[in-house]
């Protein structure tokens, strides 16, 4: 609590002067930090135990069934959830009665689905074990697992609709629930059934999550007087074709051009050492990019309620804000990474001069990762779904190129590869806001 209280009186420091503005602004950022963060502790402390009692190959196994569900569910949260987010944070803006329709044929949209993404992937599972996993045994796990799809889709939809509202202490409640009954129940399933144990408390837990998320919404939308009764699909369709699918194909961007990266990094003479050094700096980078992700998720549906009520002046103070916040919050702990990369990787048993510069390279970009967020959640907020398509596809030529052209270094390779593309995409990224800020700025002097 001592450091949330000195983490407060820094924000305190740095935020807008605008007292209302920075009590919402700390408000988001606290509860949020707290969520997730009690939420990833609890699980990595049970992922710990869960570990020692499967071993090697089925934790292996258990970890690809969890990133490839965890990889369908973030294709809705970012595209259904994130519509669903801007129209309730710009519920202050419009009437209540005309968004309530809107909110419940969006959340039918984004439960559908979840519905055919978790069928699919039923259906699917023994062609993809088997062919492109080469590993018949997880086909039972990732058939139990498939269930829960449906339900954490429906779970990151109710979280989306709940920080539009600015219910934060919402979210942090929901996120704190899952993550324990997550690592309670895996835990309890790998005791007693090993890894289709360990699925079958997965999937559990997840409907449980969905469970309690449904019966917390209903009393959230009592005390907002909102009834999702009434269905309004022309709105529908126009929020889906100009948030939903853009966000939607930019994901499907950036995780292809992860996964091209990789696929580079691979094809090295010394590749299984590269990817090591490369997966080694990618955690650390991981870590340092917790807070500041939460600054940027926290603050977008009060930049979205900003935009919508033409209040352009402390949309702007929100944006400078989180500038420097995410550059506080990372800056310090990344300067510590740097100094000590040597020690770091000896951790790892890996050790020499380009491996240490390759983490060096890699942190760094993930400072301009980190901007560039601040401004990939501003562009929501903007309701700029394909301008920020656009940039995204600039930043994967970018990178791209770059990483063939630098291929024989290695990992050190691909993280100069990372900081030049995110530093030109942070530039390209702000100069498109500040332009469109300063261009509505005029349409509102015009009309007044």
């Amino acid at each position: 609590m001592a450091e949330m209280r000195a983490l407060r009186r820094v924000f305190q420091q740095v935020i807008h002067p605008d007292s209302l503005l920075r009590r919402r602004l700390i408000r988001a950022i606290r509860w949020s930090v707290l969520g997730a963060g009690a939420a990833q502790g609890v699980y990595l402390l049970a992922s710990i135990l869960i570990a020692r009692l499967l071993g090697n190959e089925d934790f292996g196994r258990l970890g690809l069934m969890q990133l490839t569900l965890n990889t369908l569910v973030t294709l809705i949260s970012p595209s259904v959830g994130w519509s669903i987010m801007r129209a309730a944070a710009m519920m202050h803006a419009q009437e209540r009665e005309s968004l309530a329709p809107l909110l419940n044929s969006l959340m039918m949209v984004g439960t559908l689905t979840s519905g055919c993404l978790s069928v699919g992937l039923l259906l699917l599972t023994p062609m993809i074990c088997t062919y492109w996993f080469a590993d018949p045994r997880s086909i039972a796990a990732f058939q139990i697992g498939a269930l829960s799809v449906f339900a954490n889709g429906y779970f990151s939809l109710v979280v989306s609709l709940f920080a539009g509202l600015e219910a934060f202490r919402g979210v942090a409640l929901l996120n704190t629930v899952r993550g324990f009954l997550l690592g309670a129940l895996m835990l309890i399933g790998a005791y007693w059934g090993g890894l289709n144990g360990a699925a079958v408390g997965f999937t559990v837990a997840s409907v449980l999550g969905a469970g309690i998320a449904w019966y917390v919404m209903r009393r959230v939308l009592y005390h907002y007087h909102l009834s999702l009764h009434a269905h309004n699909w022309q709105r529908t369709y126009q929020l889906l074709a100009q948030i939903s699918l853009p966000w939607f194909l930019s994901t499907v961007v950036g995780s292809f051009t992860l996964w091209a990266g990789g696929v580079f990094l691979v094809r090295h003479p010394d590749g299984l050492h590269q990817v090591a050094v490369f997966n080694a700096s990618n955690q650390w980078k991981s870590v340092l990019l917790f807070l500041p992700t939460q600054i940027s998720q926290a603050s977008a549906p009060i930049m979205a309620n900003l935009w919508g009520q033409g209040d352009l002046s402390r949309l702007q103070a929100v944006i400078r804000s989180n500038l420097l916040l995410v550059l506080l919050t990372y800056g310090l702990p990344c300067a510590a990474v740097l100094v000590f990369s040597s020690y770091v990787l000896h951790l790892y048993l890996l050790a020499g001069a380009q491996e240490t510069h390759a983490l060096r390279l890699l942190t760094l970009s993930g400072l301009m990762s980190a901007l560039c967020s601040v401004m990939g959640y501003t562009m929501i907020a903007m309701g700029k779904g394909w301008q920020s398509l656009s940039v995204n596809l600039l930043w994967m030529a970018i990178f791209l190129a770059l990483t063939a052209l630098w291929l024989a270094q290695g990992a050190l390779g691909i993280s100069k590869s990372y900081l030049i593309s995110y530093s030109v995409l942070f530039i390209v990224a702000l100069s498109y806001v500040s332009y469109v800020l300063v261009r509505q700025r005029e349409v509102i002097l015009r009309c007044s």
